[in-house]
């Protein structure tokens, strides 16, 4: 509690140098090193590497500018690095647990002690603004900016930790409007504030003191109350993660930002489809224009096309974490959204599924079709492979 109480305190004592104390030309460069030292009480290591890659970026998105010849070249370099380094910090465990599974089964190998690699917190968001400010600038749709400016952008540190992923265009247009202090960033700061913490402390924290005994011990319960749980899970999830989201953007617009928003009302929502475009929305949406589309999405066939929906969201899965868990995760949704798919197709070719028409009840049951096959899906999130058996076993 003293050390949320001590964030508070720094906090109110940037917000009021920021508004009342600086010149509007000096605001950008206090707001990077608010972020630098805010990521510096994590690490100052992980700063000084996210500062020499966010130099890298910046350095290839000028040369990409002067260049003809040799940008897209330069788009690659600048790409290979930024996508290795993730999969460096997100997948070396998995390289260094099957060297040291072989060690157990091969004698003759020799024993190696690897040093402990800590993933650097807050640096898939980096990345991913990264890769979408030099992709842009090799589109010549991102706009001229200083170096303060653009590590201002990759560094945020509202959004540092968990997102949303904001686009540059949007966020350097609010930067170069200098706006006067209003009240209303406060009151619609202050009041999202809040209701991310009543979504992250109170509501999800309490949620999880229920359904996490029952998901624990499935044999213990009935059947109405595991399912009850399951659906419970979900909720809980939501609520912590959207939460976090909610405090991000409070704390974005006390700064005068407007963040764009990462959830839009997902649960209900009735049908996959529409569930993904409205859950963890920066991010899915990043995936879908700088993965799905230039891979899958022009012009393609149907075939292909099915081909990239699973692989996106194989993609998105494993983007969270390198694990059996998220692999089951992508598979389960990327078979839902093609099934999703493969029905939309039949709608289009028998005219007796399309006389159906839409109603309130018919709507009704398609949410929570939907949000059954979501909240399923937590299970596989949260739970390892026996506990899901036991859950399922509990309920069927």
């Amino acid at each position: 509690m003293s050390s949320i109480l001590a964030l508070l305190i720094i906090l109110s004592f940037c917000i009021l140098i920021y508004w009342l104390v600086l010149p509007r030309k000096w605001r950008t460069a206090f707001l990077l090193l608010c972020s630098v030292l805010f990521i510096s009480f994590f690490s100052i290591k992980h700063t000084a590497y996210f500062l020499l890659n966010i130099g890298i970026v910046y350095a290839g998105g000028h040369f990409i500018r002067q260049e003809r010849a040799n940008k897209k070249r330069i788009l690659q370099l600048v790409l290979i690095w930024l996508i290795g380094n993730l999969c460096f910090f997100k997948y070396i465990h998995l390289f260094i647990n099957a060297i040291l599974a072989l060690e157990d089964y091969l004698s003759f190998i020799p024993q190696i002690d690897f040093p402990a690699i800590l993933f650097p917190l807050g640096l898939s968001y980096i990345i991913f603004r990264s890769i979408h400010y030099i992709v842009e600038v090799y589109r010549q749709k991102a706009p001229s900016s200083s170096f303060i400016d653009f590590a201002a952008y990759v560094l945020f540190f509202p959004t540092f930790l968990s997102g949303p992923v904001e686009r540059f265009p949007k966020f350097h247009a609010q930067t170069l409007e200098q706006k006067d202090f209003d009240i209303s960033y406060f009151n619609d700061g202050l009041l999202r504030i809040v209701s991310g913490i009543i979504k992250k402390f109170i509501v999800a924290d309490y949620l999880r003191s229920i359904v996490m005994p029952v998901l624990s011990t499935p044999e213990d319960y009935g059947r109405c109350i595991i399912i009850l749980a399951v659906y419970g899970l979900a909720i809980q999830i939501y609520m912590d993660f959207s939460g976090y989201t909610d405090m991000a953007l409070g704390v974005s617009k006390l700064f005068g930002y407007t963040i764009m928003e990462n959830f839009n009302y997902p649960y209900f929502k009735k049908n996959i489809a529409l569930f993904w475009r409205n859950w963890h929305i920066s991010v899915y949406s990043f995936i879908r224009d700088y993965f799905f589309f230039p891979l899958f999405g022009y012009r393609a066939s149907t075939r292909k096309i099915y081909i990239g929906v699973f692989c996106t969201m194989l993609v998105f899965m494993l983007w969270h974490e390198g694990s059996l868990n998220f692999l089951l995760l992508g598979i389960y949704h990327g078979l839902g959204l093609i099934i999703w798919n493969l029905f939309q197709e039949m709608k289009r070719k028998y005219a007796f599924l399309r006389r159906k028409k839409e109603s309130r009840f018919r709507n009704l049951i398609s949410t929570f079709i939907t949000f059954s096959f979501v909240s399923f899906g937590f299970v596989i999130f949260v739970f390892n492979t026996h506990q899901i058996n036991q859950i399922l076993s509990g309920i069927f």
